[in-house]
């Protein structure tokens, strides 16, 4: 572990966890919550536009003085119920800091209030309209929004629609009923993520669907078909067990997959890019959306 990933490891377990319990975290989304403003130095670098799908935010950032090469789809975490927040958007704009992408970044409805029946269909537009904008995709999402981006290529796949050229995943929740005994032993060391609140949000975002739901729980399903996967994991995260299960299970069904498991870092180590770690991770993310969006070769 790197010193300053060391410090700020210990400065996260002062403070108490916002998902330890069910109770903490009904107790904290009780309050309003509001998407964070697209920062000074996006806008100083894209366009911004801002539109309403299916009754869903959704911001557009389009690179200043060039052509976009590709598109970007960027799902936020947050466990369903929290918003985009101002370290969602360091992970953005690394992302989109080599490469003139076109980011699309959706600004889904919450739980408790909302479920996923309302807002997948929302989402599902959002990609069909990228699918087809006739530049390369890419799919990226952290925790729950890793989730998402999942989602959305299991659906793509079953529908018969196009492929994103890559899915870029910072700790996904890959399954949504953390059963795995092997998070218990990761839980007291994970400074950040809780399993009783965790399971809560996902019992409030699920509405009707079974946990097993693969577009809730990736892990359920058969993970063949679908595109070049790109996983940047944790150690100190009870998410990393399954997240494990997840890299090796997609492989042997074929999937072409990339884990990349930092032992000694927390969840979504990525959106502190100045960390040892998260700078490593970021760039091999960066050289693959360049990749994946450099058009054939001359």
């Amino acid at each position: 572990m790197s010193l300053p990933t060391k410090a700020l490891v210990t400065l996260l377990h002062l403070r108490p966890k916002p998902l330890a319990s069910a109770e903490a975290i009904a107790a904290e989304v009780a309050h309003d919550r509001v998407d964070a403003d697209v920062p000074s130095s996006v806008e100083r670098s894209h366009d911004v536009v801002r539109s309403v799908v299916d009754g869903m935010p959704v911001l557009t950032l389009s690179p200043k003085g060039s052509a976009p090469t590709g598109e970007l789809l960027y799902l936020h975490g947050g466990a369903y119920v929290h918003p985009l927040i101002d370290l969602h958007w360091q992970i953005i704009e690394h992302l989109a800091a080599e490469t003139p992408v076109r980011v699309t970044v959706p600004l889904y409805p919450l739980a408790p209030e909302h479920t996923c029946e309302e807002t997948f269909p929302a989402l599902h537009a959002v990609y069909d309209g990228l699918a087809s904008s006739g530049l390369p995709l890419v799919v990226a999402g952290d925790s729950a929004g890793g989730t998402l981006a999942v989602a959305s290529v299991l659906r793509a796949r079953d529908e018969g629609l196009g492929s994103p050229a890559a899915v870029l995943l910072f700790a996904p929740w890959v399954d949504a009923r953390m059963t795995n005994p092997a998070i218990a032993d990761i839980e007291a060391h994970d400074p950040v993520l809780g399993r009783a609140g965790l399971v809560w949000a996902a019992q409030k975002w699920a509405g009707g669907r079974p946990l097993t739901d693969p577009w809730l729980s990736p892990l359920t399903d058969t993970l063949a078909g679908l595109p070049p996967l790109a996983v940047f994991q944790g150690g100190v995260d009870i998410f990393a067990p399954d997240v494990q299960l997840f890299a090796e299970k997609a492989a042997a069904a074929g999937t072409p997959v990339e884990l990349h498991l930092y032992p000694d870092a927390f969840h979504v180590f990525v959106a502190v890019p100045q960390l040892p770690e998260a700078k490593e991770a970021l760039a091999r993310a960066q050289e693959i959306i360049a990749s994946a969006t450099a058009g054939p070769a001359a």
